[in-house]
């Protein structure tokens, strides 16, 4: 294992959990019928410790498990029937090889047998100092504002008005290590704001959200993308155009809209590509 105490960490807990028996399928906690081990649960209170590279892997309080990264969301955890259960957006669950005061053993998703052991260090808590502040989302940008003037075929002058803004509104994204473990990653989403004027007539002005390009984009895209910006394109015949990009937040895959503001001051969207 190599990365850093945080992906290894997310990686203990968030994958392994959906490890030995594939993608979990206890559809929700409220269909589990037992009742929840809690002597068991407490048993994991503490800092654990990967027993193979001696890594920081997280820290359990009551029934969440933390991690020394303020950019990874702490998961609620239960023990049923010796299974240990991850609640993130899906149910996922890791069964119990072994369990003592000092150590843990779960099956991972390829049905390794992985041990932890608690930290008997008080400096190992250095590592949630972060953990104890609010939780805070990613920005992926800043503000951003862009004014341009540009002249149209007819040679009439413009002058477009661009603002990136973010919001509180959340956007949440699975990844994977490279030992093939997810990690779950919160981010603040934008509102963009376009407007074009003519001398002091305001021809177009919209606040932009990512459900109005829901008929453009899949909706399964859609719901983990942020709206990430906007810069012009060009002028033509039509109209302004405009370049908007949809991206996941790692920016691994992006729609770009063609946004045309027409010389009446009607909008038109077409996808550009993807």
């Amino acid at each position: 294992m190599k990365p850093s105490y945080t992906i290894f960490l997310t990686s203990f807990l968030v994958l392994s959990m959906a490890s030995c028996i594939g993608p979990s399928t206890a559809s929700s906690e409220a269909e589990l019928t037992p009742q929840a081990d809690t002597l068991a649960m407490r048993l994991l209170s503490g800092i654990w410790l990967d027993s193979e590279t001696e890594t920081v892997v997280c820290r359990v309080e009551g029934d969440s498990i933390f991690y020394p990264d303020s950019t990874v969301l702490p998961v609620r955890f239960a023990i049923y029937e010796d299974t240990l259960y991850l609640f993130t957006a899906d149910t996922v669950r890791y069964p119990i090889v072994k369990q003592g005061e000092y150590v843990l053993s779960y099956k991972s998703l390829a049905g390794e047998v992985i041990t932890f052991h608690r930290s008997e260090s008080p400096l190992d808590s250095l590592y949630f100092f972060a953990e104890q502040r609010e939780y805070a989302p990613l920005l992926m940008n800043e503000e951003v504002s862009r004014d341009t003037v540009v002249f149209s075929p007819s040679n009439e002058r413009y002058h477009l008005y661009i603002k990136v803004n973010p919001t509180r509104y959340r956007v949440y994204q699975t990844t994977y290590t490279d030992e093939g473990l997810a990690t779950e990653n919160v981010y603040f989403d934008n509102i963009i704001h376009v407007s074009v004027f003519q001398g002091r007539n305001s021809l177009f002005s919209h606040d932009f959200i990512k459900s109005d390009f829901q008929e453009l984009v899949p909706e399964a895209f859609l719901e983990g993308a942020l709206l990430s910006n906007t810069e012009f394109g060009v002028t033509d015949h039509e109209g302004f155009h405009f370049n908007v990009t949809i991206c996941q937040p790692n920016g691994a895959s992006c729609y770009v809209v063609d946004l045309l503001v027409r010389y009446d001051g009607q909008l038109q969207m077409n996808l550009s590509e993807y």
